[in-house]
């Protein structure tokens, strides 16, 4: 019986999703159905007895705190954090600043397909300090994309290559690497070092090349021709793309974190540690003395923590709510007997930990483009993937990294990601076009990921 309730509850919280229901809402009360079966028919109680209130109802609830407050005082502070630094920075204009710089290098390449190509290097760069993919995408498509239209690449090709730019949402201060370390059970430095970048880096030149030959091909066969476009200049569609003027060197300050967590790391000075959030306040406050030095006012200084405070509190809801109403779902499909029995008969059925990594990370990217969001579908169903883990006697990174690079690579091929209709409508071509090209790159950046993640951890 209880099986059968589990596959309705499942079919409903997958209803409700691709309907686009609140997906907070839809977990929650799916995980709290599940509990409340697992305690009437005996299979588990709400809470431990030394830890009830008394009364079923309200240990429902009490479950629920509790995972809130254990998430919200850790993980979810550091992804508030970090998401209040990128606000901040773009607030100082210090980011756009440090596209302006990153882009500048590129300018005088001759080759068509060529620069094309390095333009995508150069933004995977600049996405370890720009953490938005929405963001970064506006940032570069009025720096870079004038770049490369005036050097004759067509609209199409330049999107594609902008709408990858946070494919992999590489670095310590990205929200779903983050929290794919706090469940694989380590700091994101290490996280970033041990694994990620052992996959990121061959994953970053197969892209490259994918890009170059796969974007040439698409201009060929839609009859375009870089070499009669030369000097063109993009017109660009201004909503939305005002920028901050700021000074050059205040390009430095969005890489202050990332440096900083990576001196004060096991790779260089293992005898002083540096939290993300410590990383980021301290940013933050760096980037006010340079507000003070450069405004010359103490209101204009101290007025940009507010931005910092706003972009911590827009991220509580979307992000952090979800990762403790997923949890809260995965806690309750634990209580109830389905994980085991899941894995018991993947066992039987002779399934090993490889292929049930590829069930995994084929959910992730499903989910993915239906939602048009990475951090959703990782955040959704990521709180599994321990539990599923250790049943193998793998570590959890091993199904959590790819994982978590199929989510930012599903988003990248979705229709409906915000970066994607962003950067189409700037260009003023169709998501659809841009889906186009954006779906070979990322189809052998996840082959790629696969088979090095099973080559190298598993």
């Amino acid at each position: 019986m209880e099986l059968l309730f589990v596959s309705f509850v499942l079919i409903a919280v997958v209803y409700g999703i691709v309907k686009d229901y609140n997906p907070q809402a839809v977990l929650a009360l799916a995980g709290m159905s599940l509990f409340t079966l697992a305690y009437w028919l005996g299979l588990h109680p709400i809470l431990p007895a030394d830890k009830s209130t008394g009364f079923a109802l309200f240990d429902l609830f009490e479950v629920f705190k509790g995972i809130f407050s254990y998430r919200a005082a850790g993980l979810g502070l550091t992804i508030m954090a970090v998401a209040g630094f990128a606000t901040y920075m773009s607030h100082i204009g210090a980011s756009q600043a440090l596209v302006r710089v990153a882009v500048k290098p590129v300018a005088g390449i001759q080759s068509s397909y060529l620069m094309l190509a390095i333009c995508y290097l150069v933004a995977v760069f600049v996405s370890l300090f720009v953490t938005s993919a929405t963001g970064l995408g506006l940032l570069l498509m009025v720096t870079m994309y004038p770049v490369m239209r005036n050097l004759g690449i067509s609209p199409a090709s330049a999107c594609g290559v902008i709408a990858t730019s946070q494919a992999f949402e590489i670095g310590p201060t990205q929200t779903n690497a983050i929290f794919s370390a706090g469940q694989s059970g380590m700091d994101p430095t290490s996280y970033f070092v041990d694994y990620q970048i052992w996959l990121v880096a061959p994953m970053l030149l197969v892209t490259m090349v994918l890009h170059f030959f796969w974007q040439r091909h698409c201009d060929r066969k839609d009859g375009w021709d870089p070499a009669q476009h030369r000097g063109d200049h993009a017109e660009l569609d201004e909503q939305g793309t005002d920028e901050v003027k700021a000074p050059t060197w205040y390009a430095l300050l969005p890489i202050i974190p990332f440096v900083l967590m990576m001196t004060f790391s096991k790779l260089l000075v293992s005898d002083i540690k540096m939290s993300v959030e410590v990383a980021m306040l301290l940013s933050v406050f760096l980037g006010m003395l340079c507000e003070l030095l450069r405004s010359r006012s103490v209101r204009t200084a101290f007025a940009g923590l507010s931005s910092f405070l706003d972009g911590m509190g827009k991220v509580f809801g979307p992000v952090v709510a979800l990762i403790v109403c997923a949890e809260l779902f995965a806690e309750s499909l634990k209580a109830i007997g389905a994980i085991d029995t899941l894995l018991h008969s993947a066992s039987n059925a002779g399934i090993g930990s490889g292929l049930m990594t590829l069930v995994m990370v084929g959910l992730i990217m499903v989910a993915a483009v239906i939602m048009g969001s990475g951090n959703a579908a990782f955040l959704s169903f990521s709180t599994l993937a321990p539990a599923v883990a250790a049943k193998f006697g793998v570590p959890a990174v091993t199904m959590l990294l790819p994982m978590q690079l199929a989510s930012s690579i599903g988003r990248s091929i979705s229709p409906i990601a915000a970066v994607l209709i962003a950067c189409a409508g700037i260009a003023k071509v169709s998501p659809f076009v841009v889906v186009k090209r954006t779906s070979v790159p990322m189809a052998g950046a996840l082959l790629t990921a696969l088979a090095l993640n099973y080559l190298l951890f598993m």
